[in-house]
This record gives C-alpha cells, sequence and structure tokens, in this order.
C-alpha cells in the first residue's frame, strides 16, 4: 500500500461489495413490503447523506469517497450512475462541499478486506483527516474493523493525542463497544430510496 497517498479533511471509505449487496436486498425487501417500485439509489445523494450524518454542514468543503474493490471496475445494478469506471476521479458539487471520487482496486494482490483496512488506518494516522466516515462490508470482515479501531484509540489515548473523528456505518450494533461514533446506514440507504422514515 502506498503510504503518501494524500487525504482530504473529510473522507468517506466504501466497499463496493458491501454497497452492491445491501442495495440490492435493501432495494427489493422495501419494495416488496411497501408494495411499489423503489427508484435506483443516486450515490451523490447518499455520499452527501453519509457526510451529513459524519457531522458536515454546508460550506466549501472537500470529501473525498473512496471506493474499495476487487476487480474489474463493477457496475452497480441499483446505484446511479451505475458503472464506477465513470465515476473514477469525477467530481460533483453539493450543499455540503465537493465530492471527489476514487475507485480503488486491490489489483489482485490482497483482499478488498485487507485493502479496506489499510486504507482506513492511512487515513486514522493521516495529519490531514479531520472526518472519517466507514462503510466497510460487515458479513465478509467479521470483527476486524472493530479490532483495529480499539487498537488505533487505545495508542491514541495513550499518547494523549487529538483524533480525528471517525464514524462507523454499520446495518446492526455491534456486540461490544467501540471507541467511535457508530450509526446505523439503514437509514441513509432508505432515505435516498425515497422511504420515509415511518414506512420503516
Amino acid at each position: 500500500m502506498e503510504k503518501n497517498i494524500k487525504f482530504s479533511a473529510n473522507v468517506i471509505l466504501v466497499d463496493v461489495s458491501f454497497l452492491d449487496e445491501t442495495v440490492s436486498n435493501i432495494k427489493s425487501f422495501l419494495a416488496e413490503r411497501l408494495g411499489r417500485e423503489l427508484p435506483d439509489m443516486d450515490l451523490s445523494a447518499w455520499f452527501t447523506c453519509l457526510a451529513l450524518d459524519a457531522g458536515l454542514r454546508e460550506g466549501d468543503n472537500e470529501i473525498q469517497v473512496l471506493l474499495v474493490h476487487d476487480g474489474e471496475m463493477p457496475v452497480l445494478p441499483h446505484c446511479c450512475p451505475a458503472n464506477l469506471k465513470e465515476l473514477d476521479g469525477m467530481a460533483c458539487r453539493t450543499s455540503l462541499g465537493e465530492l471527489v471520487f476514487s475507485c480503488v482496486n486491490t489489483a489482485g494482490m490482497v483482499t478488498s478486506a485487507d485493502l479496506f483496512l489499510d486504507l482506513m488506518n492511512l487515513a486514522l494516522d493521516s495529519a490531514d483527516v479531520k472526518r472519517l466516515a466507514l462503510v466497510p462490508f460487515h458479513r465478509l470482515y467479521a470483527d476486524r474493523v472493530e479490532e483495529e479501531l480499539r487498537k488505533f484509540f487505545d495508542k491514541k489515548e495513550e499518547k494523549g493525542e487529538a483524533d480525528c473523528q471517525a464514524l462507523y456505518f454499520m446495518m446492526a450494533a455491534p456486540q461490544t463497544p467501540v471507541p467511535c461514533v457508530c450509526d446505523s446506514v439503514l437509514y441513509s440507504l432508505s432515505h435516498v430510496l425515497g422511504v420515509q422514515p415511518e414506512e420503516l
């Protein structure tokens, strides 16, 4: 992993496999439950929701979105844009600032979980990163993200160093305490799919 990677002050780190599987499952489940067809998920709208959940507010912010995947540039059938190749290297303006997209490939060298954790640790260690939102693939990662977060923040606490603000998005609450803010990813996904809170 390249150690001198340049990070923005605000970083959203997402495992594409989690995004693909979860959006497909949630969209299918909610459409059946609500008895209506749901739209494809607008990725820029969802990343804006994640940034809001992470505490970012309107302004001229740069939000770096790192999309981790483990093969050819994937196509996400229930997202817009669906083709990540078209999204890679692009940027768009939102009320919070500018979203800048980068797709990061494992290149067959490591698993997507290993790459995600490497990028997470580099971002946590970076003096440039002030806010880090994490969306791993929980089904494949098991407790690895929680373990790495505990190690990192335990070391920071021992040294009395200032931490970047980390927010860990999950489908369900962690089984044991994690030393950062945890939030459900379901609400932002449902919101972008046009589902009202009272319908959940």
